[in-house]
This record gives structure tokens, C-alpha cells and sequence, in this order.
């Protein structure tokens, strides 16, 4: 064995960042929120409340979902030097490859929105583990007027495993370009159960419990949004 192989042996190599965690979520992200705010306002005249309700540390930010841009009024809402890791449809991920590798460079990551997805679980419940903030939309999918949704019990079922709170979030649903747009944090709300293995209806009480909080932030019932 030659000098140069034994050395590169005894050199130990340097691992490649995890998504999300690397150059483009600590350099770049402050530079395109910073775009985006000037553009969206524009767009947009939002008026964001409830950002003391964030806490510290670990909690699970949960919203209703009627636009596309609903996850970077969030960002915006919360106001930090990187945004929260994000659960989104895995079909994103697979359209393009550039758009997968963007979405998971600044903290999104893929869920199976019609199955039992471990990897996603696990995801989750590592970054909340590790003090960091997550996004999910319960409703899983763009809630348009008329249409109702049965929403996801993950979220709640993930504040339990990780022993965090759940911020609920109200984001102006079906808003019209050059409106008003509010954006409000509730105040950190953890869901009780009866034992430390919920079953599914005590999920879905739960679930159904925390769209009643975030659709009454904005005064307002869940899967009854306004035509305007």
C-alpha cells in the first residue's frame, strides 16, 4: 500500500451536510425572505399577530391551507434566521429534480399524504427532538370554498410522541390579489388523551378540536370558507 493511499485511509472525509441543514438554508434564506417580503407586500397588505405566542424551542406550527404561498406567509409570520422544516405532498418532490433538491435545501421534506409514511414520522420526531420548529397543514391539501376536508391526525398525534405544543395559525383563506392578508399565531396549545396510545377517535376529536382553534383565530368555522 502506497504513502498517498494510507494517508487518504487515516484522513477522515468530511460528510456531506444533511438537507436543510447546509450553505443555502444559513445564507441564502435570509437573502430570499428578505425579496419576498418585498414583493408579497406588494402583493398582499399583511398584518401579522400572535408572533409572541411562538415559543421557544420545539413546537408544531399548524395552519388551514387554501393558497400556495400559505407556507411563506408563515415564514414571514414568524420572523427567524431559518424557516421551520416543512411536510409537503411528495408529489412536489417528484415533478422536477431541481424542485426537489430546492424545496429539501431549505427544510421541506416529503410526506405520503394517503399512507402510513414512517420516513416522514421519523423526520419529524428527529427535528422536534432536537429543538427545532416544524410546519404541517392538517387539512393536507388547498381547501377552495365549498370543498371540505377531512384533516390529517398527525399533527396532533406527533405533538404527543414529542411532548411538544401545537402553534395554531390562521392565514386569510381565498384572498384576492392587492388584498389584506392576516396571519395570527395562536397561543401553544398541547392536545390531552386518555393513555399514551390514543386510538383513532380520540385522534380525530383531537384534530377536529385544534381546526376549531385555528379557523376561530380568524373568525371563522372550519371548511366554511368565505366565497371572498
Amino acid at each position: 500500500m502506497s504513502e498517498e493511499q494510507t494517508q487518504e485511509q487515516r484522513t477522515p472525509r468530511k460528510q456531506k451536510a444533511e438537507p436543510g441543514r447546509g450553505f443555502a438554508v444559513r445564507i441564502f434564506y435570509p437573502i430570499i425572505y428578505a425579496l419576498l417580503w418585498l414583493v408579497m407586500r406588494f402583493y398582499h397588505w399583511p398584518i401579522f399577530r400572535g408572533r409572541k405566542n411562538l415559543p421557544e424551542g420545539a413546537c408544531i406550527l399548524c395552519g388551514n391551507h387554501s393558497g400556495f404561498a400559505d407556507p411563506i406567509w408563515v415564514f414571514m409570520a414568524m420572523r427567524t434566521r431559518v424557516p421551520p422544516w416543512t411536510m409537503a405532498k411528495n408529489t412536489l418532490f417528484r415533478k422536477k429534480e431541481w424542485m426537489g433538491r430546492f424545496l429539501m435545501a431549505f427544510r421541506a421534506f416529503p410526506v405520503d399524504r394517503d399512507a402510513i409514511d414512517l420516513t416522514a414520522v421519523k423526520k419529524s420526531l428527529s427535528v422536534l427532538k432536537k429543538g427545532e420548529k416544524l410546519l404541517i397543514f392538517p387539512e393536507g391539501t388547498r381547501v377552495k370554498p365549498g370543498k371540505i376536508i377531512e384533516p390529517k391526525s398527525g399533527a396532533v398525534l406527533l405533538a404527543q410522541r414529542a411532548d411538544v405544543p401545537i402553534v395554531p395559525v390562521f392565514v386569510t383563506p381565498n384572498r384576492k390579489p392587492f388584498q389584506p392578508i392576516r396571519v395570527i399565531m395562536g397561543e401553544p396549545w398541547k392536545p390531552s388523551f386518555s393513555s399514551r396510545r390514543p386510538d383513532n377517535a380520540e385522534l380525530a376529536e383531537r384534530t377536529t378540536e385544534l381546526m376549531e382553534k385555528i379557523y376561530s383565530l380568524g373568525g371563522m368555522e372550519p371548511y366554511k370558507n368565505p366565497t371572498a
